[in-house]
């Protein structure tokens, strides 16, 4: 009897894992065709501004593509779950382009940080971006917990600091949470600001709760982070 029902539990174990990893999988296309979609709309528009010969299509900046354009503010409002999917196809690219630039530019403005304001981290081109990128992500683990464990900062400072890391730092934020420094919680309240799913309660009382009620939506995200340390 106590067999079987080890076989029940580790039989119901992996169709549970094999349906989400179905869901997921599901999930990532979907967003990955509205991406595709959007691309190729901002693509379309960019190929009638140079065919029309207009002001647009003689910028040199590419910022002046995207401005008031509802296709990229459609890709931006994907949220979190698009910042894979960006950063994947601005990998595998073998262009360095106006596509490619608006790519990273997306990602900046879903994970809600400006690279450029530092110089160890400024990129003129979207392939510079791709390297500074990676390596923000592969230091977003130990950069949350340097910042928490640093006793010379105040809690305002922290939190300022976490928020510069964007939201790729959350889930690593909302571990610290759970674990009991309530105080950095505002940086996920400032974090997940207009997020699609997920907004954190405008105050720390009750923010261990929250934490442990909605860090799996925010799993995906930390994965994402976390593969980065594999590559």
């Amino acid at each position: 009897m106590k067999k079987y029902a080890i076989k029940l539990f580790l039989g119901l174990f992996v169709c549970s894992f094999i349906v989400t990893m179905l869901v997921q999988q599901n999930a990532n296309a979907s967003i990955e065709k509205q991406v595709d979609n959007n691309i190729a709309a901002i693509n379309e528009m960019i190929n009638k501004e140079v065919a029309l010969k207009s002001e647009l299509a003689s910028s040199s900046n590419p910022y002046n593509y995207i401005k008031d354009n509802a296709d990229f503010e459609k890709i931006v409002s994907l949220g979190n779950d698009a910042l894979p999917v960006l950063h994947n196809k601005l990998a595998k690219s073998a262009n360095n382009g106006l596509q490619e630039y608006i790519a990273a530019i997306a990602i900046e403005r879903i994970a809600k940080v400006d690279m450029k304001k530092k110089e160890s981290t400024q990129w003129e081109t979207a392939k510079d971006f791709e390297k500074v990128w990676k390596n923000h992500l592969k230091a977003v683990p130990a950069t949350v917990e340097a910042i928490v464990s640093n006793k010379n900062l105040t809690s305002e400072e922290k939190v300022k600091q976490l928020v510069e890391l964007g939201t790729p730092a959350i889930p690593f934020i909302m571990d610290k949470v759970e674990s009991d420094d309530e105080k950095v919680f505002p940086a996920v309240i400032e974090l997940t600001k207009s997020n699609t799913s997920t907004v954190a309660p405008e105050n720390i009382a009750g923010s261990k709760d929250w934490v442990t009620k909605n860090k799996s939506s925010f799993n995906s995200l930390k994965q994402y982070v976390l593969d980065q340390q594999q590559q």
